[in-house]
């Protein structure tokens, strides 16, 4: 059981030196950019902490269990393929239910303009969309393949709820180390607690984001959880990952380009 930790006040920079300190968030060592980061700005934004941690690689894998009073879960693979323009980055996904295996007929694969990798809460520039729904092999927003983009075609999110992505400054009010149980066993983590300023809006609903960060996972966090106005809060944690990511889609992007030529294409057999 982790414990539940209630804070009423934000830490000044001695206090979290003294903390980062104790946990051996130093230089050198995974999570060392995570605590310079925190040490060095108990007022940051929520984007700057998960810029901060280890970033995820060509070829890992996580299963992550979310969501705001019902959950689900989102497996995210990484991979990359040599086509005419040469290397491309993308991040193919599926959903399941929790703890559960994953439907391949809502496999979507969104193809980045960058080669790396960004953080979770990062938008990621986009190249081409592509989904497969069994039948159905779509392709939409592919810049590169002749289509236009609308606003949300052109990022990638991987948190499916638009709210999460709040840019506003945060306080950090805490930072411990925690050993969080996990399905796939118990990490050690460092546990940050932030918030928001109000007043809250339309807009920006978040007040509270707490993230226990880990080496050693895709992306460098166990488990999120975002508190907002009139909401449930939205919880996120690794449910399983590794490093031998398979694609569902065995087809490149000139090989879908040259078959969906309107955008579509119907799959027999």
């Amino acid at each position: 059981m982790i414990r539940s930790i209630c804070y009423t006040a934000p830490m000044n920079r001695r206090s979290l030196l003294s903390s980062l300190g104790g946990l051996g968030l130093i230089v050198g060592t995974p999570l060392g950019a995570f605590g310079e980061l925190v040490a060095a700005h108990h007022r940051t934004t929520q984007r700057a902490l998960f810029d901060a941690l280890p970033r995820a690689n060509v070829g890992d894998w996580t299963r992550i269990i979310m969501g705001s009073g019902v959950d689900y879960q989102k497996q995210i693979g990484i991979g990359t393929e040599v086509g005419q323009t040469g290397t491309l980055t993308y991040v193919e996904t599926q959903i399941g239910t929790p703890g559960g295996s994953c439907n391949p007929n809502t496999m979507k694969r969104v193809y980045l303009r960058a080669p790396r990798i960004g953080s979770f809460v990062a938008e990621m520039p986009v190249l081409a969309n592509v989904a497969d729904s069994g039948t159905i092999l779509s392709r939409w927003g592919d810049i590169g393949g002749g289509q236009t983009q609308n606003q949300e075609s052109a990022r990638l999110r991987l948190f499916d709820a638009p709210y999460l992505y709040d840019g506003r400054a945060v306080t950090i009010s805490s930072i411990v180390h925690e050993k969080l149980k996990l399905p796939f066993g118990t990490r050690d983590t460092v546990h940050v607690v932030a918030n928001f300023a109000p007043p809250t809006s339309s807009k920006h609903k978040l007040t509270r984001i707490e993230l226990w960060s880990t080496p050693g996972v895709p992306f460098g966090f166990a488990k999120y959880r975002a508190l907002a106005t009139g909401m449930d809060p939205f919880e996120a944690h690794v449910f399983s990952h590794g490093r031998n990511f398979k694609p569902a889609l065995a087809m490149k992007i000139d090989s879908i380009r040259a078959i969906t030529p309107d955008g579509t294409h119907i799959q027999t057999g």
